[in-house]
Protein backbone atom coordinates (compact mmCIF):
# COMPACT_ATOMS: atom_id res chain seq x y z
CA UNK A 1 0.00 0.00 0.00
CA UNK A 2 1.27 3.45 -0.91
CA UNK A 3 0.67 6.40 1.38
CA UNK A 4 2.28 9.68 2.35
CA UNK A 5 2.73 11.39 5.71
CA UNK A 6 2.35 15.16 5.76
CA UNK A 7 1.60 18.09 8.02
CA UNK A 8 -2.10 18.45 8.73
CA UNK A 9 -4.15 21.02 6.87
CA UNK A 10 -7.35 22.58 8.22
CA UNK A 11 -9.31 20.85 5.46
CA UNK A 12 -8.29 17.50 7.03
CA UNK A 13 -9.92 18.24 10.40
CA UNK A 14 -13.29 16.58 9.64
CA UNK A 15 -11.63 13.40 8.37
CA UNK A 16 -9.36 13.37 11.43
CA UNK A 17 -12.34 13.60 13.78
CA UNK A 18 -13.78 10.47 12.12
CA UNK A 19 -10.47 8.62 12.34
CA UNK A 20 -10.09 9.42 16.02
CA UNK A 21 -13.64 8.26 16.77
CA UNK A 22 -13.11 5.10 14.67
CA UNK A 23 -9.73 4.34 16.25
CA UNK A 24 -11.03 4.28 19.80
CA UNK A 25 -14.16 2.20 19.24
CA UNK A 26 -14.10 -0.77 21.65
CA UNK A 27 -10.51 0.09 22.67
CA UNK A 28 -11.09 0.07 26.43
CA UNK A 29 -7.67 0.53 28.06
CA UNK A 30 -6.52 3.30 25.70
CA UNK A 31 -9.58 5.53 25.70
CA UNK A 32 -11.47 7.81 28.03
CA UNK A 33 -13.95 8.98 25.39
CA UNK A 34 -12.47 12.50 25.22
CA UNK A 35 -9.95 12.04 22.41
CA UNK A 36 -11.78 14.03 19.70
CA UNK A 37 -12.42 16.98 22.02
CA UNK A 38 -8.89 16.76 23.46
CA UNK A 39 -7.37 17.19 19.99
CA UNK A 40 -9.59 20.23 19.37
CA UNK A 41 -8.54 21.75 22.71
CA UNK A 42 -4.84 21.09 22.10
CA UNK A 43 -5.03 22.79 18.69
CA UNK A 44 -6.18 25.94 20.52
CA UNK A 45 -3.46 25.74 23.17
CA UNK A 46 -0.53 28.12 23.37
CA UNK A 47 2.05 25.38 22.75
CA UNK A 48 0.34 23.89 19.69
CA UNK A 49 2.60 23.55 16.66
CA UNK A 50 0.96 22.36 13.43
CA UNK A 51 4.31 20.81 12.44
CA UNK A 52 3.71 18.33 15.27
CA UNK A 53 0.39 17.13 13.84
CA UNK A 54 0.52 14.82 10.83
CA UNK A 55 -1.85 12.85 8.66
CA UNK A 56 -1.30 9.84 6.45
CA UNK A 57 -3.02 9.90 3.05
CA UNK A 58 -3.52 7.12 0.54
CA UNK A 59 -2.99 7.37 -3.24
CA UNK A 60 -6.36 9.10 -3.61
CA UNK A 61 -5.43 11.74 -0.98
CA UNK A 62 -7.91 10.25 1.50
CA UNK A 63 -6.85 10.70 5.14
CA UNK A 64 -6.24 7.25 6.61
CA UNK A 65 -4.23 8.13 9.73
CA UNK A 66 -3.53 10.93 12.19
CA UNK A 67 -1.00 11.62 14.95
CA UNK A 68 -0.51 14.57 17.28
CA UNK A 69 2.48 15.42 19.45
CA UNK A 70 2.50 18.26 22.01
CA UNK A 71 5.15 19.89 24.16
CA UNK A 72 5.39 18.63 27.74
CA UNK A 73 7.79 19.36 30.58
CA UNK A 74 9.73 17.03 32.85
CA UNK A 75 10.20 18.72 36.25
CA UNK A 76 12.14 17.72 39.33
CA UNK A 77 13.71 19.45 42.32
CA UNK A 78 16.86 19.77 40.20
CA UNK A 79 15.19 21.64 37.34
CA UNK A 80 13.06 21.08 34.28
CA UNK A 81 13.46 20.35 30.59
CA UNK A 82 11.11 20.16 27.61
CA UNK A 83 10.09 17.00 25.79
CA UNK A 84 7.24 16.23 23.44
CA UNK A 85 4.53 13.64 23.85
CA UNK A 86 2.51 11.77 21.27
CA UNK A 87 -0.96 12.20 22.75
CA UNK A 88 -3.06 10.82 19.90
CA UNK A 89 -2.48 8.38 17.10
CA UNK A 90 -5.08 6.65 15.00
CA UNK A 91 -5.34 4.71 11.77
CA UNK A 92 -8.53 3.58 10.04
CA UNK A 93 -9.20 -0.08 10.87
CA UNK A 94 -9.06 -0.98 7.16
CA UNK A 95 -5.51 0.42 6.88
CA UNK A 96 -3.93 -0.97 10.04
CA UNK A 97 -0.91 -3.29 9.95
CA UNK A 98 0.41 -1.58 6.81
CA UNK A 99 3.03 0.56 8.58
CA UNK A 100 0.92 3.74 8.61
CA UNK A 101 1.12 4.30 12.37
CA UNK A 102 4.84 3.53 12.44
CA UNK A 103 5.52 5.95 9.57
CA UNK A 104 3.67 8.74 11.38
CA UNK A 105 5.61 8.08 14.61
CA UNK A 106 8.94 8.10 12.76
CA UNK A 107 7.99 11.41 11.10
CA UNK A 108 7.04 12.97 14.45
CA UNK A 109 10.26 11.72 16.08
CA UNK A 110 12.29 13.23 13.23
CA UNK A 111 10.51 16.57 13.62
CA UNK A 112 11.07 16.50 17.40
CA UNK A 113 14.78 15.75 16.95
CA UNK A 114 15.15 18.58 14.42
CA UNK A 115 13.35 20.95 16.82
CA UNK A 116 15.94 20.11 19.51
CA UNK A 117 13.90 17.94 21.88
CA UNK A 118 15.61 15.26 23.98
CA UNK A 119 12.85 12.67 23.98
CA UNK A 120 9.35 11.70 22.90
CA UNK A 121 6.90 10.23 25.39
CA UNK A 122 3.63 8.36 24.94
CA UNK A 123 0.98 6.80 27.12
CA UNK A 124 -0.08 3.46 25.70
CA UNK A 125 -1.17 0.05 26.95
CA UNK A 126 -0.58 -1.84 23.69
CA UNK A 127 2.63 -3.20 22.18
CA UNK A 128 2.70 -0.55 19.42
CA UNK A 129 5.16 1.85 21.04
CA UNK A 130 7.29 -0.98 22.48
CA UNK A 131 7.71 -2.24 18.91
CA UNK A 132 8.92 1.26 18.00
CA UNK A 133 11.67 1.20 20.66
CA UNK A 134 9.87 3.06 23.45
CA UNK A 135 10.62 1.89 26.98
CA UNK A 136 8.97 2.45 30.36
CA UNK A 137 9.90 6.01 31.39
CA UNK A 138 10.68 4.89 34.92
CA UNK A 139 13.88 3.38 33.41
CA UNK A 140 15.04 7.02 33.41
CA UNK A 141 13.31 7.94 36.69
CA UNK A 142 10.66 9.82 34.73
CA UNK A 143 7.24 9.35 36.28
CA UNK A 144 3.73 10.13 35.09
CA UNK A 145 1.54 12.85 36.56
CA UNK A 146 -1.53 11.13 35.12
CA UNK A 147 -3.13 8.02 36.54
CA UNK A 148 -1.74 5.31 34.24
CA UNK A 149 -0.14 1.93 34.64
CA UNK A 150 3.61 2.33 35.12
CA UNK A 151 4.31 0.25 32.01
CA UNK A 152 2.03 2.53 29.94
CA UNK A 153 4.18 5.61 30.66
CA UNK A 154 6.67 5.30 27.81
CA UNK A 155 9.57 7.33 26.47
CA UNK A 156 12.14 7.23 23.69
CA UNK A 157 15.38 9.24 23.98
CA UNK A 158 16.17 10.91 20.66
CA UNK A 159 19.94 10.69 21.03
CA UNK A 160 22.48 8.88 23.23
CA UNK A 161 22.67 10.36 26.72
CA UNK A 162 19.57 12.54 26.17
CA UNK A 163 18.05 11.51 29.51
CA UNK A 164 21.20 10.86 31.53
CA UNK A 165 20.59 12.13 35.10
CA UNK A 166 17.37 13.83 34.01
CA UNK A 167 14.54 12.24 36.08
CA UNK A 168 11.34 13.94 37.18
CA UNK A 169 7.62 13.99 36.46
CA UNK A 170 5.99 14.65 33.08
CA UNK A 171 3.61 17.62 33.02
CA UNK A 172 1.20 17.97 30.11
CA UNK A 173 -0.64 21.08 28.84
CA UNK A 174 -3.86 21.90 30.71
CA UNK A 175 -5.86 21.28 27.53
CA UNK A 176 -4.81 17.62 27.64
CA UNK A 177 -7.01 17.26 30.72
CA UNK A 178 -10.07 19.11 29.44
CA UNK A 179 -9.20 22.62 30.52
CA UNK A 180 -9.30 25.30 27.84
CA UNK A 181 -6.88 28.18 28.13
CA UNK A 182 -8.60 31.42 29.11
CA UNK A 183 -5.88 33.78 27.91
CA UNK A 184 -7.66 36.54 25.98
Amino acid sequence: MKFSVETIDRKDYAAVRSIIADSYKNDGPNTDGDEVDMVDRLRESEGYNDQFEVVAKDDNHKVIGHALMVPATVKSVHGKFPIVSIVEIGVLHSDRNDGVGQAMVIELETRARLAGYRAVSAIDNSDFFFKNNYVPADNFDILPTVNVDFNANLIKPLYDGALFNKGGKIYYPEEFFGVRSTNY
